[in-house]
Parts: structure tokens; C-alpha cells; sequence
């Protein structure tokens, strides 16, 4: 078994607990982070295009789980931003991870 000294790297856990009474905030905190695409009708047929969200656009972060996101040092206060404008629906968590343990 060994260790691995990783550099500063955060484990975001958070719950939208009022999902129910604020699903325009949801839906819109949700397109923030993980993007959306969308479509519309031309002359020419049907375009589609994607909007990338925070995850796409910060380097190095990556969805771990459902509600889970490892954010690197570098990009935490922009996600700390994110968390910060829809604290009225979401519970967070934020831990640091100091070491990996792996085989």
C-alpha cells in the first residue's frame, strides 16, 4: 500500500433540499455547473449547440458521484462563488483531501 501527497484538492458534497419549491433555481444552479445544450429551428433545418458548464471550463475538476465534485485548488473560489448563489436550496460540505491512499 502507498501514498500519494496530492496538491490542494477539494471534495464538494451538497443536496438540493428544497428541490420541490425552487426547481427554476435547481434547474438553473444544475446548467451552471454541469452545462446543457440547446436547440433551435433555421431556414436550413434544426441547429444545436452546447453551452459548457463549470465543469467543462475548470480544468482538472471532475464529478465523483451523484452530488459529489473534486475541484483543484486553483478553480475553488469560483466554485465557492457558484455554491455561494444557491445556498438558499443547497446543503454543502467541502473537505479538503490531504493524501490518496492506493495499492
Amino acid at each position: 500500500m502507498g501514498f500519494k501527497i496530492m496538491s490542494a484538492t477539494y471534495l464538494y458534497l451538497y443536496d438540493c433540499r428544497r428541490a420541490r419549491q425552487t426547481n427554476a433555481r435547481r434547474v438553473a444552479f444544475t446548467k451552471e455547473l454541469y452545462g446543457y445544450t440547446y436547440t433551435w429551428k433555421t431556414k436550413s433545418g434544426v441547429r444545436e449547440k452546447r453551452k459548457p458548464g463549470l465543469l467543462d471550463e475548470c480544468l482538472g475538476t471532475e464529478a465523483v458521484a451523484d452530488s459529489a465534485i473534486l475541484v483543484p485548488n486553483e478553480h475553488r473560489t469560483i466554485f465557492d462563488s457558484l455554491f455561494s448563489t444557491y445556498q438558499d436550496i443547497l446543503k454543502l460540505k467541502v473537505y479538503e483531501i490531504v493524501q490518496e491512499i492506493f495499492q
